[in-house]
């Protein structure tokens, strides 16, 4: 999944030498705690936030004389998982989408978990099993043997908590006919000696 699928578009910016005053202003409109500044042709040029404005004497200073700098953008062609990576390890709400030259977008936390939220099928109607799997084994490829071979329709794979002997896999799926049976073949696949 790319950035461009899930990102915010033209967002709500102000140029480079507006007036603190209107910095102010557009981010009382829009309850922003954070505003990003470009120049004229676009170009992210930095961010000002609801806490850089408290000790403000000066509302007519230009903006980027009082903005940050940006030292961290994804482009439309990144991976979520990129943009992910990069809002978590430096504790970010926000991520500005550049291409060559200009602002094209935001991407938030929130889209991240819209986005993941999709990708393992939350919402959809289904069953989730948790197996677990001995790590560096086949134990995933014979659990999957086992719900194709009860015609199980498989929605998501994820991985979840483990150690250095295992691991728990998520499985997301639908059309299961005989709970039991499956739970049955599933742990008799999983437990048999290789």
């Amino acid at each position: 999944m790319k950035v461009s699928t899930y990102m915010h578009r033209d967002p709500v910016t102000v140029v480079a030498d507006a007036p603190l005053a209107e910095v102010k202003r557009v981010m009382e409109e829009n309850g922003f705690g954070l505003l990003l500044i470009v120049d004229s042709q676009g170009a992210l040029k930095g961010f000002i936030t609801k806490g850089a404005l408290k000790d403000v004497t000066d509302w007519a200073l230009p903006a980027e004389k009082a903005c940050f700098e940006a030292r961290f953008a994804v482009s439309q062609e990144d991976t979520l998982e990129k943009a992910a990576l990069i809002l978590i390890q430096n504790r970010l709400a926000l991520l500005p989408v550049v291409d060559p030259g200009r602002l094209v977008g935001v991407i938030t936390q929130g889209e991240i978990l819209i986005a993941l939220s999709r990708a393992l099928g939350i919402g959809l109607e289904g069953t989730r099993l948790t197996v677990r799997v001995r790590n560096d084994s086949d134990d995933l490829y014979e659990a999957l043997a086992v719900l194709r071979a009860h015609a199980v329709h498989l929605i998501s794979v994820a991985q979840g908590s483990g150690n250095e002997t295992y691991r728990h896999v998520i499985l997301r799926v639908q059309g299961i006919a005989d709970k039991e049976k499956l739970r049955a073949d599933l742990e008799a696949a999983l437990t048999r000696e290789r």
